[in-house]
């Protein structure tokens, strides 16, 4: 009885930790906004400097958390894992969800780094955004909930462990700040759900290899594969 409480503490307190992050962050980012017209002129500048307070503040409590250290964490160099495969996969989910909003006749016109350039997509979007959210995810939620690795379902002969899973959810249901932005709440929903597919894939491999290399990847993909259809649009 006492490990499911001690294991249920946990997991709420990781959910606390990850909101700390998301608030903290926020807060100053929206402070830095009001006071900067740099920071107003580039959207690219916006999304980069609030993941990168995400990333820094997820970082300062690993720390804090670890005792000074990251290892358990994800920071792990492994690249022992099917990279082509996953590539593919995460493109294919990553480009799914803009089929069914298109399909559904959202507009994009409000959708973050729908007004940037090419390379600043590269930058922003497909690359330092996936590294300051699966730090951020897969890093400290994840990471915090390891001694709860064992407790899970097999699904498709797969493992499934509650770190997995609740870092997954988190990840997908922090989109709903999108709804701030004036999207359409189904719009919304379509990358809520893909995000926790994607999360559990990330989520997965993180474990499976005790890094966050291969969930640094999928996100990556998951991303590029979402910007197609505005590539060539």
């Amino acid at each position: 009885m006492s490990t499911h409480i001690n294991i249920t503490f946990r997991t709420i307190l990781a959910v606390i930790l990850g909101l700390i992050v998301l608030i903290f962050s926020g807060a100053i980012f929206q402070t830095i906004l009001t006071q900067s017209d740099l920071m107003n002129d580039y959207p690219c500048l916006q999304k980069t400097f609030n993941h990168t307070l995400i990333l820094v503040f997820s970082i300062l409590l690993i720390l804090v958390i670890n005792k000074g250290k990251l290892k358990g964490y994800g920071f792990n160099l492994n690249i022992k894992f099917p990279v082509g495969k996953l590539v593919l996969i995460s493109i294919v989910l990553g480009f799914l969800p803009s089929i069914i909003i298109m399909v559904a006749d959202f507009s994009e016109e409000n959708f973050p780094g729908s007004d940037f350039t090419l390379l600043e997509k590269i930058i922003y979007i497909w690359l330092w955004a996936s590294i300051c959210e699966e730090v951020f995810t897969r890093g400290l939620i994840q990471g915090f909930l390891l001694p709860a690795k064992h407790i899970g379902f097999n699904f498709m002969n797969r493992f499934i462990s509650l770190p997995v899973m609740i870092g997954a959810a988190f990840f997908g249901f922090m989109h709903f700040m999108l709804l701030t932005l004036g999207l359409a709440f189904f719009a919304v929903l379509t990358i809520v759900i893909f995000g926790i597919v994607l999360g559990i894939i990330a989520g997965y491999y993180r474990e499976q290899t005790n890094s966050l290399v291969p969930a640094i990847m999928v996100h990556m993909c998951f991303n590029i594969g979402g910007s197609l259809l505005g590539l060539f649009a």
